[in-house]
């Protein structure tokens, strides 16, 4: 067992090293949308010893980053300590040699002395949902956060931690890879200082893990910028089937002139009713496509007259073995006929537990969802149905959260996917999460989708916030609220994101953008007339030569992944030098498919070196 360490909070502020930029990777508690005066938090809150909480109004100013709710902590000093956490029970891909843990707190000039807080991260090593000591790991780092007239960004590296319970596997392996465990909770313990007798008051916000230091703008309380090359394009969902020709519903509520939609999302089953797959897409995506406008085509392995969990409904292992290849062969001669490029969006929100194409609902086998997804491409492709790109969509958070139902190990490959996607709905259903940011909703997703597919576009396929219930209390954030802070987030966390398409339609909720006047405005002057949405053309081209060779992740801690995915016309067998930087060759390999490698290397910076018949590619390795 190792003491925890102490550090000042000025020091916290650190560069990631081969010019990374930092991003936000997942947020913990960011307080946006609670009630002042609240106590009874979302999803797992706790106290213990000397602290009471309650949601407060932003005791300095309000600011785009942390807005105007915040987390008041009240500490009475009775026994000495007091601690907030949350428990979490749920896999989050934590990186240790570059992953920071951070939060904003406002330690007042009222108060008596600088905080001494112990920052714990507990490891559910053998994944059963309890913290055990004998079984599993806690991290702490302390520190110490002095007075001061404003806030503080509080920023500490995951390397920084201590192992403090003699229990666990001693690594830090929070994460779906590698068999490491989950995160099983995060607390903030305020110590008594030696002169303090008065009790104190201490206030949080944005509590989150970053890779990196959290992105900031010019301040800390500033969004970062985006790129002056950022933009998002947006789209709605069509109203009717067929569609319109023209989206009506949603262009009509707008200035003529102004920012035009340039997606129209359509979901089309296998079969409107019994269960034979009889749906198509049919003249009004021409119509669209005449109109300006490029339909996105949600391809539901449904049969709609039953209910999405029946089993009467289709499973992926069905699609492999070939029992709908002459549905799918007059789909794609359907799709043949339209004289431009469509996107179709399949098998969308897979890491859910709500439709039978489910990685939860397939043997829990996320390599089925690869097949199936490059059975239906291949079979397109053949058939020279080849006007379609073609777009891969989890959900924003999975569930349940489980090790097999990482959405990044049901990814079918570089050439068989052209764009990324995800899916945000703010309290979708009855039970589920109550009230949550778009900022909290998207930031894992959006990190996993642009860290390990940079390459792909990344799109909102379907985005929806209800209105606030008639017996909810007086909050700080109403639909029209969510809808600017989502705006500023996309031109900020978020900036990469390059389509979002409103899910505007009554459901189980009212989602339609003009749910309410305030919300409709809020889409007008927080989104519709804003130029960061304009028609700007987005090309996103067919490669003629897929490059199948994949290093991940690079940098790497402990091994690094090499995959040669099999190309038509590419033999399949490589040959992989590895070399430091000195020219020193230190590996040596040959291989099929994928190899791991880089256990026993120091760290520095390698050259990698492959050779295969008609490719070759050499590429910088960096391990921490």
């Amino acid at each position: 067992m190792r003491s925890a360490l102490i550090h000042s909070c000025f020091l916290f502020v650190t560069l990631l090293s081969y010019g990374q930029s930092p991003v936000l990777k997942s947020i913990i508690y960011d307080f946006d949308g609670l009630d002042i005066g609240q106590t009874d938090l979302p999803d797992g809150d706790y106290k213990n010893f000397d602290l009471t909480y309650q949601v407060a109004a932003n005791p300095l100013n309000s600011s785009d980053v942390l807005g105007d709710r915040v987390l008041k902590l009240d500490l009475n000093w009775i026994i000495g300590k007091g601690t907030f956490g949350k428990g979490i029970s749920r896999y989050i891909e934590l990186n240790v040699s570059a992953d920071h843990l951070n939060f904003y707190c406002y330690n007042p000039l009222s108060n008596n002395a600088s905080a001494t807080v112990d920052i714990d991260i507990q490891e559910d090593d053998n994944t059963d949902n309890n913290y055990n000591n004998a079984s599993d790991d806690q991290w702490t780092s302390t520190i110490n956060i002095p007075r001061s007239p404003d806030w503080q960004l509080i920023s500490v590296p995951l390397n920084l931690f201590a192992d403090v319970n003699a229990g666990g596997n001693g690594i830090f392996d929070i994460g779906y890879t590698l068999n490491a465990g989950k995160i099983f909770a995060v607390s903030l313990t305020f110590k008594k200082a030696s002169s303090t007798v008065n009790p104190e008051s201490y206030f949080i916000d944005m509590l989150c893990f970053s890779e990196g230091i959290l992105p900031i703008g010019t301040t800390a309380l500033e969004l970062p910028p985006k790129n002056n090359s950022d933009h998002c394009l947006l789209g709605c969902l069509a109203y009717k089937n067929p569609a319109d020709s023209v989206p009506v519903e949603v262009e009509g509520l707008f200035p003529a002139g102004s920012t035009k939609l340039r997606y129209v999302n359509i979901f089309v089953p296998y079969a409107h009713s019994g269960t034979n797959p009889s749906a198509y897409p049919g003249t009004s995506v021409q119509t669209l496509l005449n109109n300006g406008y490029t339909p996105i085509i949600t391809w539901e392995m449904i049969f709609s007259s039953f209910a999405p969990l029946d089993s009467v409904q289709p499973r992926l292992a069905q699609i492999i073995a070939g029992n709908f290849d002459s549905y799918f062969d007059t789909f794609a001669d359907n799709v043949k006929l339209y004289n431009d490029t469509i996107l179709i969006r399949l098998f969308h929100e897979f890491d859910g537990d709500w439709y039978p194409w489910s990685i939860a609902l397939n043997n829990q086998d996320p390599n089925q969802l690869i097949s199936a997804f490059r059975y239906i491409v291949d079979h397109f492709r053949a058939r020279g149905a080849t006007k379609v790109k073609w777009i891969w969509s989890p959900n924003s958070l999975p569930n349940p959260s489980l090790a097999y139902n990482w959405a990044v190990n049901a990814y079918p490959g570089d050439s068989y996917v052209d764009i990324v996607a995800t899916s945000i709905y703010n309290h979708p259903f009855p039970g589920s999460p109550p009230w949550r940011s778009f900022r909290s909703l998207l930031s894992e997703t959006y990190y996993y989708l642009t860290k390990y597919f940079p390459d792909k576009p990344f799109f909102i396929c379907e985005v929806a916030c209800r209105e606030r219930y008639n017996a909810e209390a007086v909050s700080s954030q109403t639909k029209a609220d969510w809808i600017c802070q989502m705006n500023k987030d996309l031109q900020s966390y978020f900036s990469k994101t390059r389509a979002l398409v409103f899910f505007s339609k009554i459901k189980e909720h009212d989602w339609r953008i003009n749910s309410s006047l305030a919300a409709q405005e809020a889409v007008r002057t927080c989104i519709w007339e804003d130029s960061h949405y304009s028609d700007e053309p987005l090309t996103i081209a067919f490669p003629a030569k897929p490059d199948p060779f994949k290093v991940y992740p690079n940098p790497f801690t402990n091994e690094i992944n090499i995959v040669f995915e099999s190309m038509p016309g590419l033999k399949n067998e490589g040959f992989l030098i590895v070399y430091d930087i000195m020219g020193k060759k230190v590996g040596d390999y040959r291989f099929n498919e994928k190899i791991t490698f880089g256990n026993g290397f120091p760290p520095g910076i390698y050259i990698l070196d492959l050779t295969s018949k008609g490719y070759s590619k050499k590429v910088k390795l960096v391990k921490q």
